[in-house]
């Protein structure tokens, strides 16, 4: 069998999982709420007060519940997918077990395969738990056969993307943190980039020959192995009576994943121990080599901190980013670079009544979209500052030392913060040129610091809750992603129709927003156009206000009361036998 023995193997512990099961349940509890969701809105703006509905009313129902499924299953596979397949390889490399799997008569192409295809069939068993509720509506009609077979066979083959770019970059990567920051920067970058660059095409430094002729050509196939833009276009309006595909757009999109996939399996293949083999004798490499060029770094000396420094200057304690990561930030450094120097000039080239608008609008983009995708890579980094402790096991050594559990805990809350300096200083560059353009604006700048530090706090804490009750990296990071997701404006997508259906006031739907994140980081802005500029756009809705606080408030509460319960439960979370247990043993 080409899969190998150790497709069983890998089929047999993961079944043994309680989380995989976790996570189809809460799939399915998804899937149920989502058809609760579009029969109480139908209901409340379409049937009124009729007991019965019509074939057509029927119909509407169930396209509508069909396509929010569509979406469901994507965005399940994008958010879901690499934390299940990305730590194959690299939680193999992290753990030294690669080295048995290479001294069997295992072949590079068993290896890869064999986990791969044990991770789609995970990704089948979560898929195709909406299918039985998908089969109910269809009695309503509305949902030919062939709509529900290449729904699964999008999802299919976005499952497959998925899986082969992570199990790729897991090929490279020594830690399973490292191996998570990466891909999930990769597909933001080939996700919502190209998307970014589509809109704004024939704008600002998108346009020209040299774009034409290097750049969009790039974009348009990014666009087409998008699966939020083919689907969405895919989708397009349903009709009255039933729901409506793009077939050639889906089978498209469809051939292009599956040709990237293989790309990627087979450079898998093709490496797995050619990478592994050179990262073990690397350091002899880098010693002979001529061309191993170091940047001077700055290093403060030990001092009366040492927890701290080892934080902050130690090589172990950073995300190492590699080549993927690198590249995927300078791509968003200079696409966000081109779009807010466009924006600049432009303002300063407008009249005296729009002069500050335009560029301060820019801002509001930057912070809403750029901030939350920092701190959702600052959460990663922080579920893994304790657990990769006890992976590489110096844990216990670090509890033998007379370290309180405190003094740990801060050293690597401030570490942790200490890596946001650099996106920080992104940020605060365009929010010191808003304040150059229009000095009025100096307080909404303080606004935004002050709210992007919180959260970052906030994050770092939360990470380092779950890396401290959790054993392997990816748990710790996958229930620390899956929170703050949830938390900070996940929770939208799957109560906004209720709220907005319940008949509420608009005040109670506004406090729907304290806990969004997107939300309470744009906030200063969208006050300033409306407080300070007087340009009334109507952004700010009765009882933005109250949430702002509200959620301000919140997280502060969160952040300082999760931080206290690290600290003063460190030694039972850690399992460090404090002095009096000692003595009561002895007695």
């Amino acid at each position: 069998m080409f899969l190998g023995p150790l497709f069983r193997v890998e089929m047999v512990s993961v079944a043994r999982r309680r989380r995989y099961f976790l996570l189809r349940v809460v799939y399915g509890a998804l899937a149920l709420f989502i058809l609760w969701t579009t029969y109480t809105s139908l209901r409340a703006f379409s049937l009124g007060a009729s007991p019965t509905i019509s074939i057509q009313q029927g119909a509407t129902l169930a396209t509508g519940f069909f396509v929010a499924f569509s979406w469901l299953q994507i965005i399940t596979v994008l958010t879901v997918g690499p934390a299940l397949a990305v730590g194959t390889i690299a939680t193999e490399r992290e753990r030294r077990t690669i080295e048995y799997l290479f001294t069997t008569d295992l072949s590079n192409a068993e290896i890869i395969l064999g986990k791969l295809v044990a991770r789609l069939c995970l990704f089948g068993q979560i898929l195709l738990v909406g299918l039985p509720i998908l089969f109910l509506f269809r009695l309503l009609g509305g949902i030919p056969a062939r709509l529900l077979v290449v729904t699964f066979l999008f999802a299919a083959s976005t499952s497959l993307l998925i899986a082969s770019l992570s199990i790729c970059v897991s090929v490279w990567s020594e830690r399973a943190r490292d191996a998570t920051v990466r891909v999930y920067l990769l597909l933001g970058v080939l996700t919502f980039l190209p998307i970014i660059l589509q809109t704004s095409a024939g704008w600002g430094p998108f346009r020209g020959a040299l774009w034409e002729a290097t750049g969009k050509p790039v974009v348009d196939f990014c666009m087409t192995i998008n699966p939020l833009w083919s689907l969405g276009n895919a989708i397009g309006n349903t009709s009255a009576i039933g729901a409506r595909l793009n077939m050639a757009l889906i089978w498209q999109t469809v051939s292009q994943q599956v040709m990237v996939s293989l790309v990627a399996i087979g450079l898998a293949i093709f490496a797995v121990r050619r990478v592994h083999l050179k990262e073990t004798t690397k350091a002899a490499g880098r010693a002979r080599s001529r061309w191993n060029l170091r940047f001077p770094r700055w290093q403060r000396p030990l001092g009366d901190n040492p927890m701290i420094w080892k934080e902050v200057f130690a090589g172990t304690s950073m995300t190492k980013l590699g080549l993927i990561g690198w590249v995927a930030i300078a791509l968003i450094l200079l696409t966000v670079c081109g779009i807010m120097l466009t924006l600049l000039i432009n303002t300063l080239q407008a009249g005296t009544g729009s002069r500050r608008n335009g560029f301060h609008i820019g801002i509001m983009g930057l912070t809403g979209y750029l901030g939350p995708g920092i701190l959702l890579l600052l959460a990663a980094r922080a579920a893994g500052l304790v657990t990769s402790e006890k992976e590489r096991d110096c844990w216990l050594s670090l509890l033998a030392t007379p370290l309180t559990g405190r003094e740990i805990i801060r050293s690597k809350m401030w570490g942790n913060l200490y890596s946001l300096r650099w996106p920080l200083v992104v940020l605060m560059i365009n929010w010191g040129l808003g304040v150059l353009l229009a000095p009025n604006f100096l307080l909404a700048a303080l606004a935004l610091l002050g709210t992007y530090l919180l959260m970052a706090w906030y994050v770092t804490n939360l990470g380092l809750f779950f890396s401290l009750r959790s054993l392997t990296t990816l748990r710790a990071m996958g229930a620390t992603l899956g929170t703050l997701i949830f938390t900070g404006g996940g929770y939208m997508f799957c109560c906004c129709m209720v709220m907005a259906s319940s008949g509420g006031s608009q005040n109670a739907l506004m406090i729907f927003l304290a806990p969004c994140i997107p939300f309470l980081s744009v906030f200063p802005l969208l006050a300033y156009f409306e407080f300070v500029e007087g340009n009334h756009f109507g952004m700010i809705e009765e009882g933005m206000i109250a949430a702002y606080g509200l959620g301000i408030v919140g997280y502060l509460i969160v952040g300082f009361a999760l931080y206290l319960y690290m600290g003063s439960n460190f030694d039972r979370l850690a399992g460090r036998t404090v002095e009096k247990e000692c003595k009561m043993q002895i007695e």
